[in-house]
This record gives structure tokens, C-alpha cells and sequence, in this order.
């Protein structure tokens, strides 16, 4: 009997102490966890605020310059936005034209508030004990729940699947490999062509600065044919001379849509400028073997007609040379 008194005792005790436990722990936060930060215990307050703080915790370093600064010791919500009492050490002198942002040098690393400033920018002041920095020259970040859910609409919302898709495409619309290494082959040929002629490209860059700097000599003239005389002669000049071509146009117009009966003509024509060409690029090679057959041949007969007979053959084959060589100089023909 004693010893079931004593159990339910001990489970009486137990339960009780659990009850006290869960009790108090309500009121527990993250707050109320020690932490390995503190303020300074020597230095001065400034405020600054916020439109949003972020869970910022007590104790978060102020950084400056990438220097510890200070550190946060309280946060208050206003009305408009939330104001944070940051304690700066003593020694450390804060221009008062700073702005301040909340960051995360990580996605899950610690909070904390920088102070930044244009380098180039000369202080004018310094803040003092119960300064403010309004919320005009504060940043806050996105909340994280936001950024995390970014990220997931991203990656669940199809944005990954349409980029495969999208390379899919892609990869089907380009050539076999064999193409493309035949294209970059080509590519590369040409290339080293134009690598191997820089001369040629530097001769038309050469042409270039010679037609800028002869239209630049010409300045003067370009400012004439702009000027208000320049601009009424061209008004006058399309008034008179091109109305009275475009009204001969319809005309020339008519010629060319029923000129279907011309085409074999202006064919013969081409063919015939075409061979004509060709004879005056050939003049010079065909002058000159005329000029050497007038001097060889023509010109050597008329001086001494006289014909050479080599061979007179009979229908059977016998030569006959010497008989009509006979007779012929029995007719006096020959010597």
C-alpha cells in the first residue's frame, strides 16, 4: 500500500510539473533565447526607420564600410512604419547623409542593417545621440516568404518545362551536325581569307577617309544645296520637270504592258550586242593574225604571182607530175 501511495505520488508530481513547464513555455520566444550578441554598453542611440523590419532581431550588427558599427537594441512598430533604435559605439562617428538597408548576405544567413554612402560625397555632419534617419533613406528587403514563393511559382508555374520546350524547337529547326561543321569549316576558311588580305580591307577603309574628308573639303558646297534658295530650286525643279515626267509615264507604262510582241526583238538584240562584244574584244588578236596573213601571203603574191605544184596524182594513184610538167612547158607556162 505504501509503496502504490508513493507511484501515484510521483505521477502526481510528474503531471504537475509538466502542466508548469508547458505553461510557462507559452510565453517563451525567440526573443527570449540568449544569444552571443549584445549592444554596446558604452556609445549613443539613433533611430531609424522602417517600412518593413523583417524579423530583424535584437542584437543584429549595423555594419559600415564592412565594419561592426553598432547593433540593433530595440525595434518598435509605428504607425507608418517600424523604428529601430541601433546603439553605435562611441568611438564610431556615422555621416548623417547614410542610408540604411536591411540585407542578408545569404537567403537563410543572418540579418543585419548596412550603412551606405556615395564615396565620392564629402560629410557634412555627423548623427548624434537621438537622430533619426527617416524612412526616405531606408531599404527594406522582400519578405522571405515572398522570394520563396517567387521561387516556387518558377519552378512549379511550367517555366522550366516551356525552357525545354523552347530548346526542343531549337534543336530541331538547326542543321545536322555534319552542316553545321561543314558552315563553321566554311566560316573559318573565310575567315582566314579575310585574315590573310587585311590589305584589302585597309585599302577600303583608306577609301573611306578619303570620301569623308573630300565631302568634309566640299562642306561648304553641301551648306549651299541645303539652304532655303537650294531647297525652293529643288521644290520648283520636281514641279515642273518631274510632274511633266510622271505624266509621260502612263504613256511609257502602256508601251511596256502590251510590248509582250517586242521580247524576241530585244532578244535578238541582246544576242547581237552580245556577239558584237565579243568581236571588239577580239579585235586585237584578230588584227593582228590579218595584218600577218596581208604581209605572208597576199601581199608576196601580188608582187610575184607564182603557184607551187607539189603532186599530181592519177585516179589510180600513179604521179603524174612529171608529164604535166612537161607539158606544160610546151605551152610555154613553165620555164
Amino acid at each position: 500500500m505504501k509503496l502504490s501511495t508513493r507511484i501515484r505520488s510521483g505521477i502526481g508530481v510528474l503531471a504537475l510539473s509538466g502542466a508548469v513547464l508547458a505553461t510557462s513555455s507559452c510565453s517563451l520566444g525567440p526573443k527570449d533565447v540568449p544569444v552571443f550578441r549584445g549592444t554596446p554598453s558604452n556609445g549613443y542611440d539613433v533611430t531609424i526607420e522602417f517600412a518593413s523590419v523583417m524579423s530583424l532581431p535584437d542584437g543584429a550588427h549595423v555594419m559600415m564600410n564592412g565594419l561592426k558599427v553598432g547593433a540593433v537594441d530595440a525595434v518598435e512598430v509605428a504607425p507608418e512604419s517600424a523604428r529601430v533604435t541601433v546603439r553605435f559605439d562611441s568611438d564610431t562617428r556615422v555621416p548623417d547623409d547614410v542610408r540604411a538597408v536591411i540585407r542578408q548576405n545569404t537567403l537563410l544567413g543572418d540579418t543585419y542593417i548596412g550603412l551606405d554612402r556615395s564615396a565620392g560625397d564629402a560629410a557634412t555632419g555627423f548623427l548624434a545621440e537621438g537622430a533619426t534617419i527617416a524612412v526616405d533613406r531606408t531599404a527594406s528587403p522582400p519578405q522571405l516568404e515572398d522570394t520563396i514563393a517567387v521561387l516556387a511559382y518558377f519552378v512549379n508555374g511550367g517555366s522550366i518545362q516551356r525552357i525545354q520546350d523552347a530548346m526542343s524547337k531549337i534543336n530541331t529547326v538547326m542543321p545536322e551536325m555534319a552542316d553545321v561543321r561543314n558552315m563553321a569549316s566554311t566560316v573559318a576558311v573565310d575567315l582566314r581569307d579575310l585574315a590573310q588580305n587585311t590589305g584589302e580591307i585597309d585599302r577600303m577603309l583608306n577609301g573611306f577617309d578619303a570620301t569623308a574628308q573630300a565631302i568634309n573639303t566640299r562642306s561648304d558646297v553641301l551648306s549651299t544645296v541645303f539652304t532655303d534658295t537650294a531647297i525652293h530650286f529643288w521644290y520648283r525643279w520636281a514641279h515642273n520637270i518631274v510632274g511633266y515626267v510622271s505624266k509621260a509615264l502612263p504613256g511609257i507604262g502602256s508601251i511596256f504592258e502590251g510590248g509582250n510582241w517586242m521580247v524576241p526583238m530585244l532578244e535578238s538584240l541582246a544576242d547581237t550586242s552580245a556577239m558584237g562584244r565579243q568581236i571588239w574584244d577580239d579585235a586585237p588578236a584578230t588584227a593582228a593574225q590579218l595584218s600577218e596573213f596581208l604581209r605572208t601571203t597576199v601581199l608576196p603574191f601580188a608582187e610575184r604571182p607564182a603557184v607551187d605544184v607539189l603532186s599530181v596524182e592519177s585516179a589510180s594513184g600513179n604521179q603524174m607530175i612529171g608529164d604535166v610538167e612537161n607539158l606544160l612547158r610546151m605551152l610555154g607556162a613553165v620555164k
